[in-house]
């Protein structure tokens, strides 16, 4: 992946009137994505009044809804509702992928929306006194898309306003926010995960006609009718742009004077097809569509109904955009217009996108007996899924898979489940995870929650979404950190059977809930779900999407990698500090190096040994790093590379990988090769290190082979890096070509598990090279720390240098460029 130019901008740098907006930072892809985001904000603050603030534009919301929509509505009150609508979808939606930039883009889908609320609240596609043919809807197209941005920026505003007042509980800023998310983000899932999780839920062949009874469509049905439309609308589309460019050829060829009139009038035509008038060329009928498609007509006129909202009796367009803005949307499960006489037009998006999953349960649960039966497949599904994909990104097989064990009563303390209990019935109850991963000494607990959130809680009710969010993420999280508190508090779990299942070799757990459902920023503000008690405790799991999981496992190459990733998104500094709407935006920016707060310098020196006292260059880089940061859109090289893939688009995009030093990946490598020791937690710890670490390693190793084969004798290099998940220590030595390996590796041994010993850490690697650069032996040694009277004596014999000594600040007049003991904490890895 290219390199990224990351920028920060603090409040200052903001527009004058935004200055009451919070502190903190903002980290966009690059400055072309900031440039885009302030020209995005400065559109909307020229809204405001001189003098005025953002909250003073708040409370006077109504007035510049009514304002905005009536001035829309009198644009194009002689129009054809579906020329504007199709002239707005033009504008707002892109024709082709190809170069496209979400970070960049300025069109905005949910404009249609607001249009045709304005445009359906008159009750008719045409009114009876107007003229389409006189009206010039193209040329308002521009002033539209200002107003309906205003109106759409104005709306999240009102939303945060209430949400900051925390009007309805602790969860009303982030019920704003996810209401934004849900009126404002179209295809919210890349197509062939959207499609293919689809397929495996709703094809006939798994669910037989339980659609066709519910719906009266199969969801083959669906497909047909989906391509279709997409068919009719393209063939017209460059049906038109073809005969224009031919009109227009054969004009510039032989002039105007040689074309007949008809050919002249086939020209105009076009024209007015694709840029003045293009309603009836965007429209289609279910009978057309049939035609199109293998579908009976009965059945696509279901289909059609089922996406569509119709014109109805006249209504108030102000009040039917100020209940879309808070959160009321009309066209959540439908992206059709009907306008009663068996046309239709599409608006954004293709029908069922990002909603098909929620109509069909909606509808199943009228009938209890096809509820029972698809939701037992909904669990299947995911749970299926999310143990595949966690398979392929962790290359290990679930050790378990709807495991049944034993977890403490309401007022046990989990200490009593231990392996010396005894009657373990009268103090436990079962229970059950749905898969633990046993990999090294590392555990990963999954559960997974297929349940939906309501359609209230996307409308933005916040004891809906308080309710769901209990239900899924709280009861998702709760079970996963009970079974992740088992095992770091006994060491094993009680199973079904009664048996023990010893997990003392355990060292780092860790815990994943997946939901079916788009989480957006419900995923990403742990700190909003602690505050609205949904989540109950100091830990997180990793709160993911089923289509987000599936994404991250076709792009990361090492489980390392994802081990690293889990740390870096449960690790409280950093859950705490960064937020984004997307977790693949989190994820882009940790592929770039910068999802990361350095360690608190003070904590890391006072909990372990031989680590420097910090200086006032740590502190101040650890407060710098631990703000609240907001992440903007990253995810433009993702998106190239799935449309590429997919088909979408012709130029080639590379896969964006998570870039490190290549001796430090050769290493990593190496290690999970055959899965040597230490190949799993230990090689995501190399891959915490930064950018100038893994480059001083790298040389530093080459140096220590190309002294040992210079001097024909064995070389030791020890580094540490204590930080916020533990105290790893690395060992690297050498084997010159006339010593055994044997004795090579026994003497590295002896010195790193002293060193390990002295200095306390958790776990240590040792690497030995043989003079010509090849690894001859590796040796994990993670056991406990403790109290070994051997090791210290043999230490002393040894003249380790004493910790006490080690902690103490070097005078630079002793620093030395060749200083092997540096256990301070790490810069973040640049990408």
């Amino acid at each position: 992946m290219r390199d990224v130019v990351f920028t920060e901008r603090k409040r200052a740098d903001l527009p004058r009137n935004a200055k009451s907006l919070p502190d903190g930072r903002i980290i966009a892809a690059d400055d072309d994505s900031m440039g885009s985001a302030f020209q995005s904000m400065a559109t909307t603050l020229t809204s405001l009044r001189p003098g005025e603030t953002l909250l003073d534009f708040v409370a006077r919301g109504p007035e510049v809804i009514r304002e905005h929509v009536e001035a829309i509505a009198e644009a194009t009150r002689k129009a054809d509702a579906f020329d504007v609508i199709e002239l707005m979808r033009l504008r707002e939606t892109p024709m082709v992928l190809e170069g496209f930039r979400e970070s960049l883009a300025d069109q905005r889908p949910a404009a249609v929306e607001l249009v045709a609320l304005i445009l359906l609240a008159r009750g008719v596609r045409v009114l009876p006194d107007a003229d389409p043919k006189a009206a010039h809807p193209s040329q308002v197209v521009p002033d539209i898309h200002e107003r309906t941005g205003v109106l759409l920026s104005l709306g999240q505003f009102m939303l945060l306003s209430d949400g900051q007042a925390e009007k309805f509980g602790p969860l009303t800023s982030l019920a704003a926010t996810y209401v934004g998310h849900e009126l404002n983000v179209k295809f919210k899932q890349y197509a062939h995960v959207h499609d293919g999780l689809n397929e495996t839920l709703f094809s006939s062949k798994h669910l037989g006609t339980l659609l066709l009874e519910t719906l009266g469509f199969t969801y083959e049905d669906f497909l047909d009718v989906r391509d279709a439309i997409r068919s009719v609308y393209l063939d017209r589309f460059f049906a038109a742009r073809d005969l224009l460019g031919d009109v227009a050829q054969e004009w510039e060829a032989g002039g105007q004077s040689e074309q007949s009139p008809e050919r002249v009038e086939q020209g105009k035509g076009a024209v007015y097809d694709l840029m003045f008038f293009p309603g009836k060329r965007a429209s289609f009928t279910a009978t057309e569509i049939a035609d199109a498609s293998s579908v009976p007509e009965d059945r696509v006129k279901r289909v059609l109904e089922r996406f569509s909202v119709s014109f109805g009796a006249e209504g108030d367009p102000v009040a039917s955009v100020e209940s879309f803005l808070a959160g009321d949307n009309l066209f959540r499960n439908a992206s059709l217009i009907a306008d009663g006489a068996g046309n239709y037009v599409t608006m954004n998006v293709p029908i069922g996108t990002d909603c098909f999953r929620q109509v069909v349960e909606a509808e199943l649960k009228g009938h209890s007996a096809r509820w029972r039966r698809y939701e037992k497949r909904r669990v299947t599904v995911s749970e299926q899924a999310s143990v595949a994909y966690l398979t392929k990104l962790l290359g290990a097989d679930a050790t378990h898979v709807n495991l049944k064990y034993f977890r403490p009563n309401p007022g046990v303390d989990s200490v009593q489940l231990s392996s010396n209990a005894v009657e373990i019935m009268s103090i436990a109850e079962q229970t059950e995870s749905d898969a633990l991963f046993l990999i090294e000494d590392v555990a990963i607990c999954l559960e997974v929650k297929a349940r939906s959130v309501s359609y209230q809680a996307r409308g933005g009710h916040v004891q809906r979404l308080t309710g769901d969010l209990r239900s899924t993420v709280g009861e998702a999280t709760d079970q996963a950190l009970r079974l992740e508190g088992l095992i770091r508090t006994n060491g094993g779990l009680w199973l079904e059977d009664k048996t023990w299942l010893d997990l003392s070799r355990v060292r780092e757990v860790r815990s994943i809930a997946v939901c079916l459902d788009d989480m957006g920023p419900l995923g990403t503000a742990l700190d909003e779900l602690v505050r609205g008690n949904v989540i109950k405790s100091d830990r997180f799991p990793w709160i993911v999407s089923l289509h987000d999981l599936a994404i991250i496992t076709e792009v990361l190459d090492r489980p390392a990698e994802f081990l690293l990733y889990l740390r870096r998104r449960t690790e409280s500094e950093v859950s705490r500090n960064f937020w984004a709407i997307d977790e693949l935006d989190l994820f882009m920016l940790f592929l770039s190096g910068q999802l990361y707060v350095e360690p608190d310098p003070d904590r890391v020196s006072e909990e372990f040994l031989g680590v420097r006292r910090p200086s006032g260059g740590d502190r101040r880089r650890y407060r710098s790093s631990a703000v609240p940061t907001r992440v903007m859109t990253h995810t433009d090289p993702l998106d190239a590379w799935v449309y590429y893939q997919e088909g979408s688009v012709e130029e080639p995009a590379p896969k964006p990988v998570f870039a490190s030093h290549p001796a430090v990946l050769s290493l990593v490598d190496f290690l999970q090769d055959g899965k040597k020791p230490g190949w799993f937690r230990f090689s995501a710890d190399l891959l915490n290190l930064s950018g100038d670490a893994q480059e001083n390693l790298a040389r530093n190793i080459q140096t220590l082979i190309t002294t040992t084969k210079n001097d024909g004798q064995p070389h030791t290099l020890f580094v540490g890096f204590a930080g916020a998940w533990g105290y790893p220590s690395l060992f690297i030595g050498t084997q010159p070509s006339g010593m055994a390996q044997a004795a090579a590796s026994r003497r590295l041994a002896t010195y790193g598990t002293l060193k390990k010993h002295q200095i306390k850490s958790d776990r240590a690697l040792m690497v030995l090279f043989d003079d010509r650069g090849s690894i001859r032996s590796v040796r994990y040694d993670n056991s406990p720390i403790g109290d070994r009277q051997d090791l210290d004596a043999l230490g002393d014999a040894m003249g380790l240098l004493p910790t006490e000594f080690m902690a103490r600040p070097i005078p630079p007049s002793a620093r030395r460029a060749t200083k092997r003991l540096n256990a301070g904490k790490k810069k973040p890895r640049r990408r």
